[in-house]
């Protein structure tokens, strides 16, 4: 079942709160941020959803987490959790089932290892990121956005010209993964059960290919930045990815997307 969320409130709000509360990027697609709301949903825990607003002072996020990223999860007076992998773990811990890790040892290493090629330095969506940096950064004035997110992501020339094959090696592994698994007679990333893994490449799948606007209401400006015009990647997402994506969104995630 899922969760029951309502209205966004601010993060002033939610700082005075007690519960779960969820600070997420309003607005892009952040893969970060849905994949956090996804996995909530699926396991069905509640929660406040948190938008930093224009009543929120200056500063505000960093001083209460730490930090000045998205997503971030606030339990009651416990740290601040603003890891992807600190953020399922939590949510493995409130509701321990349904599992999103197997139980197995090898099997947990297996898809916690794979769900950091997407989710983790120098992943999926880290090297995507470079890749639009990189593009930005060839222009003889790159815009503030490009300098900052550069900064961000520890952009340098050489990892710039390396996040393309990176992003290629990352969907190859997952499309060899999907292939095995249906082979078996599978119909998910690690087995015959819903995953991390799972929701993981779908909500980080529209930074290669998102969503159409009907389901994903990006601005067509946008939009661009969140397509790849890599031939090498229309391929491997060709191999049952795409669908993948699409299975897992139309069965457990929400539809339309909401930024």
């Amino acid at each position: 079942m899922s969760p029951s969320v309502g209205d966004p409130i601010s993060i002033e709000q939610a700082r005075v709160r007690s519960g779960l509360r969820l600070i997420v990027l309003q607005g892009l697609p952040s893969p970060w941020s849905q994949a956090a709301k996804g996995i909530l949903r699926v396991k069905g825990i509640e929660y406040a959803l948190v938008h930093r607003s224009e009543s929120d002072p200056p500063g505000i996020l960093e001083e209460w987490t730490g930090q000045a990223s998205f997503p971030v999860a606030m339990l009651d007076d416990e740290l601040p959790r603003s890891g992807w992998a600190e953020i399922l773990l939590l949510a493995e811990r409130l509701a321990p089932k349904p599992a999103l890790l197997p139980a197995d040892p090898a099997a947990r290493a297996l898809c916690l290892g794979l769900c950091f090629e997407i989710c983790g330095e120098m992943g999926l969506g880290w090297c995507r990121r470079l890749e639009s940096i990189h593009d930005g950064m060839q222009h003889d004035s790159p815009s503030s956005i490009a300098k900052y997110l550069g900064d961000k992501y520890g952009y340098t020339p050489e990892s710039g010209a390396a996040a393309r094959g990176r992003v290629r090696e990352v969907l190859d592994v997952l499309a060899d993964r999907l292939e095995a698994e249906r082979a078996r007679g599978n119909r998910f990333l690690l087995g015959p059960s819903l995953t991390a893994l799972d929701i993981y490449w779908a909500t980080f799948c529209n930074l290669v290919s998102p969503l159409p606007p009907e389901l994903l209401p990006l601005s067509e400006r946008m939009r661009p930045m969140f397509t790849s015009e890599d031939p090498e990647v229309a391929k491997l997402l060709g191999r049952g990815l795409l669908d993948h994506r699409d299975f897992v969104y139309q069965e457990f995630l929400e539809l339309p997307v909401v930024l």
